[in-house]
């Protein structure tokens, strides 16, 4: 279905992005180093759950109709943002107020999840990306288009998700051995806070027309 030749530069493209700084890079890294390489890992993976509704949907023209509609994007924009906004500002006001001088504070599984799916499946530039992105490696000589679509975002997901996998863990491992010191831990809070507050603000700024 999908050509040795299309996949490998495909894959390689999905890992170059990956490692590519951006807001999602830098919440899995502050995340992680502030509350553990769980708390980024399961935000990693909220990335990727966002990512297995969003394909589907991209393959039955969703996508398409978001980018032709203000209105689409601009209840995906406003609503992602009003949560990760909200979100940031509830970790800052809890920032330092752990139990334990030098722990961060704690962010349960299913808020780390849910704040992945969140960024990322609010966000209307995702879906475009996926839109300009995938169909560069589609060839309809070989087959379904559609089912092309699914296979390559299936996989461009799970590669994403072994590189910000390994991100998490490398980030949490230097959370670790900066506990000792909790005036450092404490900014790492804030660092996490911040960055919620400011993919809400992005979402919020971003042009009304979807482009």
């Amino acid at each position: 279905m999908i050509a040795l030749s299309t996949l490998l530069p495909f894959v390689g493209a999905v890992i170059v992005l990956s490692i590519t700084p951006g807001p999602d890079l830098l919440l899995l890294v502050s995340r992680g180093m502030a509350q553990g390489w769980k708390a980024s890992w399961f935000s990693a993976f909220g990335f990727t759950l966002a990512g297995i509704v969003q394909i589907p949907l991209l393959a039955l023209g969703v996508a398409s109709l978001v980018q032709s509609s203000p209105v689409a994007f601009d209840v995906l924009r406003y609503a992602g943002a009003a949560y990760l906004i909200w979100r940031g500002v509830s970790l800052l006001r809890s920032a330092g107020t752990s139990a334990h001088v030098g722990m961060a504070a704690a962010t349960s599984p299913v808020a780390a999840l849910r704040d992945g799916v969140v960024a990322s499946l609010t966000n209307p530039k995702g879906l475009m990306f996926l839109l300009a992105f995938l169909p560069q490696f589609v060839d309809p000589a070989q087959g379904s288009v559609s089912l092309q679509f699914v296979l390559l975002g299936l996989i461009m997901k799970a590669v994403a998700l072994m590189i910000e996998s390994l991100i998490a863990v490398m980030s949490g491992r230097v959370g670790s051995l900066l506990v000792r010191w909790p005036k450092v831990v404490l900014w790492q809070e804030r660092l996490t806070s911040l960055v919620l507050i400011a993919l809400g603000l992005r979402l919020l700024t971003m042009s009304g027309q979807a482009r």
